[in-house]
């Protein structure tokens, strides 16, 4: 019965430190605004959400929405000389995102 008890006293602790699938959505959201201000390559990208969910062992997947430039709309306003296309959109990418209990990684999939 003691091994037992001191086996979920050890499991109860080293889970402690790990986060939460909300916490960890909290915690890359705001590492990925953090990015975006920070990068050049993300410099006109607004951010307006992200959701994650565990795939199982430390792999997550997520959605993550912003606003980009439209790429389309510059060629076609030029052409028609009017302003047929916004010059922003509304986009949702997928996201890669490891995390070991410890450290994470993320990746926005945008090919």
């Amino acid at each position: 019965m003691k091994k037992l008890f001191l086996l979920s006293f050890v499991l109860f602790f080293f889970s402690c430190d790990s986060l939460s699938t909300e916490e960890l959505a909290k915690n890359i959201k705001q590492d990925m605004i953090d990015t975006f201000e920070e990068s050049d390559d993300w410099v006109s990208v607004e951010f307006v959400d992200f959701s994650l969910v565990h795939k199982g062992g430390n792999e997550y997947k997520g959605i993550v929405e912003l606003i980009v430039e439209n790429p389309v709309a510059d060629l076609f306003n030029n052409l028609s000389e009017q302003e047929i296309f916004n010059e922003k959109i509304e986009a949702s990418y997928p996201v890669e995102v490891i995390y070991d209990g410890t450290n994470y990684s993320w990746e926005i999939l945008t090919d």
